[in-house]
């Protein structure tokens, strides 16, 4: 060998890395150093201006922190400084005069102070007094507790704005004891300034918190004096308050009870009015909820909280007025305050991406003038991978040896075409010589790799499919059902199968066409045409090596004593009738005709079951029973050509015999199966010509059953056995609709003239574990 003919791969490997890195890796490489250089300043200005933006942020929040700690001090002011006022003037005072000034002082702080609701006042004694608002008018009430006991009142006087009286009402007191109230206990337990938890008067939706003092007067009686304030006053500020754009306030206790903020109504409704269920509900309040446990986990001070892609920002402070501790919870957007540093970084991002995206475009340019060629290149290379496909399966075909060998079946053909078009389904049809009629010569299923074969179309059923594939043009189509000439097509042959493409190849004899090679969901049937085209040339010259003479062929089979295309002289001579349960014109059975009784080895049985949706009482009855007497006639023709013994349908269920006689008919299973394949496809064109799906299911058994007349006159002649059964179960355990599943002795007796597909092993009652299969043609 010299040397020019040595060829290293390695050396060729390497000369394609150079180009491509001298093609692709430069432009690249360019792009990336500017996107790197422009995305390294953008970060660092976005972060200086992000960090400056934050830091200013966190100083508005402590600035509005202390404001809102100054306005929640003044507002609880009046009961924590107002008290001990109260206290000393009650506490010196003389017993006579204490109510007055208690009266007196009540009104006074009601008329000018909004956020007080009311005041307590309170003896050892059981006696009470209060003072509040008139809930109808801009007056006051003053209630006092008069008598001791089951006639305890309670004694009210309503005053107007100028403190004149406008009436009396008393009502029983339902067994008040002020002392047994918590305001009361605990200024009486703590000897100091005591403030109650919250509580909900449901009547006027207001929360209300209690400041009490006990105090002891000159003449040594025991009080004890309250304060009510409304925090819905509180809410009504909080409420007020612009937290930049959207940000939110809330005050609570250390166990997350909710005091003050937003939707404090809804809040006590969801709640039931109960203080100790007004909780931070993160359905509510899902931000506040978080900033809340980092509070607790971390404690007072500002932090970052994170929800879905937004940061925001939350102050949780102390509110040290009250005894009890409560928290201040304050919670803003980042993009609130960090509005301009978004902006600013915005424009700088339009900025880098015009700057990036004309970097790119020149790298593009150079990228595509080097890939150009390549591209052409590949192309190149993949025609010739297409043709060295193409040109293999056409070696292929040209060596199989019975190519044209009429009693081969040459499934290669459609196996190539599949393959090389990725069809879902490729079938040969051959046009019968009288037009009207075309036979599935073979139909390969690439999804589950079979072939099957022996389908029929007639004209009636497909006229303009007929019409296309006799004018003889090959025509591709991406719905079957949406064109007028595929449409009958699709819906008797592809719908089942859930195929919409189809193309559509001639077959074409001597004197024009004579079949047509149907390639459905075929994605590379137009790359293809070359070789479906020769494939169809070598089909029409099949077709035209497969013709015989028939009367031949009878007579040969007549000379070899087989019988497979009509029962046997027994079964014949006791045939029941005309040899139908359902006969045509209502045929009964002759009075006296010999009928045969006993047991018959070897009977054929397929039983066909229907889904209820033929017979629903949803249609027209009349449409209904047209469409079952339509197929019971067409099922009954089959039957007689067939050769059958009798059929007979019971409800929803077709039940067929052949074979009944006293000795084996071989031939009862093979016009079983033809009659089985023949049954379906008028089936199928009777329930497609309905527009209904294919609902039935098919099942063939042979073995052996007892039959003989039953009953009085006129009796009538009954089969039963296993066979039956076996045929039943098969029907009902079918894998699809308009499948026919047969056991496995069908499948050895007749699996050199059929083509099977094998389901698995099952158990059957009975019979134990057993094979089946289903029948998909004749081969």
């Amino acid at each position: 060998m010299s040397a020019d003919e040595i060829v290293d791969p390695a050396d060729a490997r390497s000369d394609q890395m150079r180009r491509v890195l001298l093609q692709v890796g430069v432009p690249i490489l360019g792009v990336a150093l500017v996107i790197a250089v422009i995305a390294a300043i953008g970060v660092h200005s976005y972060r200086v201006i992000r960090d400056g933006a934050l830091s200013l942020t966190h100083d508005l929040l402590v600035s509005q922190q202390n404001y809102i700690a100054q306005e929640v001090g003044d507002y609880l002011s009046p009961a924590s400084a107002g008290t001990v006022i109260a206290r000393d003037l009650l506490e010196h005072g003389a017993q006579d005069v204490t109510g007055r000034i208690f009266n007196s002082y009540g009104g006074s702080m009601l008329r000018h102070v909004p956020q007080i609701h009311s005041f307590y006042l309170a003896d050892a004694d059981g006696h009470f007094a209060l003072v509040e608002r008139d809930p109808k008018g801009q007056g006051l009430e003053t209630t006092e507790l008069t008598g001791l006991g089951a006639g305890a009142q309670f004694v009210h006087q309503f005053r107007d704005a100028q403190d004149r009286p406008l009436r009396t009402e008393s009502n029983p007191t339902g067994g008040f004891d002020p002392r047994t109230r918590p305001w009361y206990r605990g200024a009486v337990r703590s000897g100091q300034l005591y403030w109650s938890d919250p509580y909900l008067i449901a009547q006027t939706g207001q929360l209300i918190i209690t400041a009490s003092i006990a105090f002891q007067t000159l003449d040594g009686r025991h009080y004890v004096f309250a304060v009510n304030l409304s925090l819905n006053e509180l809410t009504n500020f909080l409420d007020s308050l612009k937290i930049g754009q959207s940000g939110h306030a809330l005050i609570l206790d250390q166990d997350g009870h909710l005091l003050a903020g937003r939707h404090m109504v809804d809040v006590a409704k969801k709640a039931g009015w109960d203080p100790a269920k007004m909780v931070l509900d993160p359905g509510t309040y899902p931000i506040l909820a978080q900033a809340f446990d980092v509070y607790r986990v971390e404690g007072y001070g500002p932090h970052t909280v994170r929800s879905g892609k937004r940061n925001f920002i939350s102050i949780a402070a102390p509110l040290p007025v009250t005894a009890r501790k409560w928290v201040l919870l304050l919670v803003a957007p980042e993009s609130d305050f960090a509005n301009f540093a978004l902006a600013d970084g915005r424009q700088n991002l339009v900025f880098s991406l015009l700057i990036v995206a004309l970097a790119g475009v020149l790298g593009i340019l150079l990228f595509r003038q080097g890939r150009r060629g390549d591209r052409l290149a590949e192309q190149l290379e993949q025609a010739r991978a297409a043709s060295g496909r193409e040109s293999q399966a056409l070696q292929a075909v040209a060596g199989y040896p019975n190519l044209f060998d009429p009693t081969d079946d040459a499934l290669i053909l459609t196996h190539g075409m599949a393959e090389l078009s990725h069809a879902r389904r490729v079938a040969i049809w051959r046009l019968m010589h009288d037009g009207g009629t075309l036979l599935c010569v073979d139909s390969y299923d690439s999804r589950q790799d079979a072939h099957s074969g022996g389908f029929e179309l007639s004209r009636s059923q497909l006229e303009s499919f007929f019409d296309a594939v006799a004018h003889g043009d090959a025509i591709h189509v991406a719905d079957a059902a949406a064109d007028a000439r595929t449409a009958s097509f699709h819906l008797l042959f592809m719908r089942a199968f859930g195929s919409r493409g189809l193309s559509l190849v001639p077959v074409q004899g001597a004197s024009g066409p004579v079949g047509v090679i149907t390639l459905e969901d075929a994605p590379r049937a137009v790359a293809a045409s070359h070789f479906i085209a020769m494939s169809a040339g070598i089909v029409a010259a099949r077709f035209s090596a497969q013709r015989y003479d028939a009367v031949a062929a009878a007579a040969a089979e007549l000379a070899s004593g087989e019988r497979v295309g009509g029962p046997s002289a027994e079964e014949a001579d006791h045939a029941f009738g005309s040899g139908f349960l359902v006969p045509p014109g209502g045929a009964v059975p002759v009075e006296g005709e010999a009928m045969p009784a006993g047991l018959f080895p070897a009977v054929a049985v397929m039983v066909i079951t229907f889904s209820d949706l033929i017979v629903s009482a949803r249609a027209d009855p009349a449409k209904m029973m047209a469409l079952v007497e339509t197929l019971a006639v067409r099922l009954q023709d089959v039957a007689h050509r067939c050769g059958l013994y009798a059929i007979k349908m019971l409800g929803h269920r077709l039940v067929c015999v052949a074979g009944c006689s006293r000795t084996p008919d071989p031939g009862a299973a093979e016009r079983m199966a033809n009659a089985a394949l023949a049954m379906r496809e008028a089936a199928l064109s009777v329930l497609a010509e309905a527009d209904l799906e294919p609902v039935f299911r098919m099942g063939i058994d042979v073995g052996p059953v007892f039959g003989g007349l039953l009953g009085q006159e006129p009796r009538a002649f009954n089969i039963w056995g296993d066979a039956i059964g076996m045929a039943e179960m098969m029907a009902y355990g079918a894998p699809e609709i308009g499948t026919i599943q047969v056991t496995e002795t069908v499948y050895h007796l007749l699996r050199q003239r059929f083509l099977f597909r094998e389901r698995g092993s099952f158990f059957m009652p009975q019979a134990g574990v057993t094979r089946t299969y289903v029948l998909a043609g004749r081969r």
